[in-house]
């Protein structure tokens, strides 16, 4: 059925007059009646009463009326839908990231963003930063915030944030009374860190910072959180080299010790397609370029 007939009747039936609803519709009326007419062919009844000098509504017409103007209402309700997802008002935006921006910049994002676009939802997963080029390069991600760089094909990165990094240690370790450390006094401690499996690249930038200041990276124990990683910690299995973003993680028995190293850095990155055309995922680039730009 032609949704513009339908349309065409439902003006009709409001006015009760053709001349009146071909100026609604910006139309002649010829053409408004040649419409109407084929309506009623392709439905099989007649819809309105005719009379030089009165249009009234059939029992046909009376009928159809109310769910003419549904369906309707329901294509321009589509429309506005598929608007409002073209410009990114609307949509599904599915964001990974590291669990230690989880403390401070994806709050941070998230909020600016739903501020700014209430009509998005949002699906929050939390991976490492070379699980999350492989979810965007599979499609089974939109957005990424990661800690390591990579040179994979069709991924895009933008750094958003540099910061330091830091020492955690339990309170009864010999570095605990110390504001800050360096990385050659870590040779004979135990590191506990992220599993080299699920994050090798970030395994890799450690083994590497630490290498270079003479000391060897082999953790004790892998974990694949932070959290858990700072609790083990609280309990004296060893010590973890950590964002300072994960200072506001505090639990008992563990304090954080400043890395007097300038080369003790680590950088969020945002990961998205190179051919990506979702506006909510251009949206979001653009909001974090200005939102980040001071930090």
């Amino acid at each position: 059925m032609n949704l513009t007939r339908l349309r065409y009747f439902t003006v009709v039936a409001d006015e009760l007059h053709f001349g009146r609803a071909a100026d609604r519709l910006h139309i002649a009326q010829p053409p408004l009646s040649q419409q109407i007419r084929l309506l009623e062919k392709e439905i099989g009844s007649q819809l309105f009463e005719r009379t030089t000098r009165s249009v009234e509504l059939t029992a046909a017409g009376q009928l159809l009326e109310p769910e003419a103007k549904r369906l309707v209402a329901q294509a321009d309700a589509l429309a506005r839908l598929m608007a409002s997802y073209q410009s990114g008002d609307t949509g599904l935006l599915r964001l990974g990231f590291v669990d230690s921006a989880a403390y401070e910049v994806m709050p941070q994002f998230l909020r600016a963003y739903r501020e700014r676009w209430p009509g998005v939802r949002f699906e929050l997963l939390t991976m490492s930063s070379d699980a999350q080029r492989a979810a965007l390069a599979s499609g089974d991600l939109d957005l990424g915030i990661a800690r390591t760089r990579g040179d994979q094909p069709g991924i895009n990165q933008t750094m958003i944030l540099e910061e330091p990094m830091c020492l955690a240690v339990s309170t009864s370790h010999r570095l605990a009374s110390r504001r800050s450390t360096t990385l050659r006094q870590l040779r004979s401690e135990a590191f506990i860190g992220f599993t080299r499996t699920q994050s090798p690249a970030l395994s890799a930038e450690l083994t590497a910072l630490l290498a270079a200041n003479g000391v060897n990276y082999d953790p004790v124990i892998e974990a694949e959180e932070y959290t858990t990683i700072i609790g083990l910690v609280a309990a004296g299995e060893g010590i973890a080299i950590v964002p300072s973003a994960v200072r506001s993680f505090q639990p008992a028995n563990l304090t954080y010790v400043n890395l007097r190293d300038p080369e003790a850095t680590t950088r969020l990155m945002l990961l998205s397609r190179s051919s990506e055309k979702l506006k909510v995922v251009h949206n979001a680039l653009e909001l974090a370029t200005v939102l980040f730009a001071d930090l």
